[in-house]
């Protein structure tokens, strides 16, 4: 894949968040403002902006000089809504085409100064402070150190992996074997092997959201028709140690007409609480069909202090198993069940956008 020989240099210790974008006008400052505190660098990779997203750009960076950083990707990228030839014309590019999305994505990981990487996305606004904490983790990685507790967390770590394992071949989410009490006893310890283990660059840390969308007030979505569950980021969005094994490589979807990149990287996942409100919904070309939605079926729309009170058996109930896949309502159990504090502890990061 194009870029990856340059993921060797050396880096210091620190967290790089990188940024694809192209006509962000609408939310790429309320995202970079609720996360580049949290980074030491934000790199915005650039292609083919139309609107005035540039020029948000300068003045972000006339604001964040020290760690906003901008870079053009000048090439004429094949990656979503393709027209029938386009896309004809995108999977049959060579591995190493600059016009490939995924080596755009590349190019932003060969800019990184640090040795960790995730992915920022504009439609998110992100917890600063969960994100701070491990950002704080991958700038002082040596600070960290075994501690007995761990093992309990691996241990949960293996019993999450059985519980997923056995979901899968019954087809269905075994959530008797993931109650409440066992989630709150061992997730501390889960958490702090986590860390150690990143710090020691033998995990990624698989970073989560939550679907909202604003009409009067703030709504978690269960939407069954455009595929919006209460819950995103589950696996694809990830802190990682950079190297020459982590890079992107395209991803065809014939379903959307699109080509676009999936991630390889060698570690194990581990999961962390959510870090981030997700507004796809509440993107312009979203918009009006998902309102159009919520006005003939308004169930499938939850006020956010109503969704802190449900439990993971009643999300359940409620997701649409057609549309959710098993691998997101597996995985949903354990990100609701360590949510409710972290969510309603950034609820502020809505509130400021000027809606309860």
């Amino acid at each position: 894949m194009l870029y990856i020989e340059s993921f060797n240099n050396k880096r210091e210790s620190g967290l790089t968040g990188v940024m694809r974008v192209k006509n962000e006008s609408k939310m790429i400052k309320t995202c970079i403002d609720s996360c580049i505190e949290a980074l030491d660098e934000l790199i915005v990779v650039c292609n083919d902006c139309t609107d005035n997203t540039p020029e948000i750009l300068k003045c972000k960076q006339r604001q964040y000089p020290n760690k906003l950083k901008i870079y053009e990707y000048n090439h004429n990228v094949l990656s979503f809504n393709l027209t029938e030839d386009e896309f004809e014309e995108a999977i049959n590019l060579p591995d190493d085409s600059v016009r490939l999305y995924a080596n755009m994505c590349n190019y932003g990981l060969s800019l990184a100064k640090y040795k960790y990487v995730t992915k920022i996305d504009t439609d998110q606004l992100y917890f600063a402070k969960e994100l701070k904490k491990w950002r704080d983790i991958c700038a002082n990685p040596e600070t960290i150190k075994w501690k007995v507790c761990m093992i309990w967390g691996w241990l949960f770590m293996m019993y999450f992996s059985l519980y997923r394992r056995i979901s899968v071949k019954l087809a269905k989410p075994c959530l008797f074997m993931l109650p409440d009490w066992l989630v709150t006893i061992f997730y501390e310890s889960y958490q702090k092997y986590a860390v150690w283990q990143l710090a020691k660059g033998k995990v990624a840390v698989a970073l989560s959201g939550i679907n909202v969308f604003k009409d009067k007030e703030w709504f978690v979505t269960f939407d069954n028709i455009n595929g919006h569950p209460p819950y995103n980021g589950t696996g694809d969005t990830v802190i990682f140690k950079l190297s020459e094994k982590t890079y992107f490589t395209r991803q065809v979807s014939r379903k959307y007409s699109s080509v676009t990149e999936c991630f390889t990287q060698p570690y194990k996942v581990v999961f962390t609480s959510p870090m981030w409100f997700h507004q796809h919904a509440n993107r312009v070309q979203c918009f009006d069909k998902i309102k159009k939605v919520k006005d003939e079926c308004p169930e499938q729309f939850v006020p956010i202090s109503d969704f802190l009170k449900m439990s993971y058996k009643e999300v359940h109930e409620k997701l649409n198993q057609q549309t959710h896949t098993l691998f997101q309502r597996v995985l949903f159990a354990l990100i609701h069940k360590c949510k409710k504090q972290v969510i309603e502890d950034n609820l502020s990061v809505l509130e400021n956008l000027g809606v309860k």
